[in-house]
């Protein structure tokens, strides 16, 4: 399971080493989702739902204690 939140673009600073960070869409294309080449590990994606919005797994935000937050876990395996 992994916990996310959803930031506008003004808010949110992506700092990608290289061509670390890739990017697939399928669908409508409205959603890009983003993930890490060398891990596979998804950091964040923007939404189909809101677009221009971007939900972030908090869980690979650097130093960020996430017990501390008010926050939804989303479990995509059980949909």
């Amino acid at each position: 399971m992994m916990s996310a939140q959803v930031f506008s673009p003004t808010v949110l600073q992506i700092i990608v080493d290289d061509d670390a960070l890739g990017t697939y869409e399928f669908g409508t294309g409205v959603a890009k989702h983003h993930f890490c080449r060398r891990c596979g590990i998804y950091p964040f994606h923007q939404t189909m739902r809101n677009p221009g919005q971007y939900r972030v797994n908090l869980t690979c935000i650097d130093n960020l204690d996430i017990s501390q937050l008010n926050y939804t876990v989303f479990d995509g395996a059980s949909l």
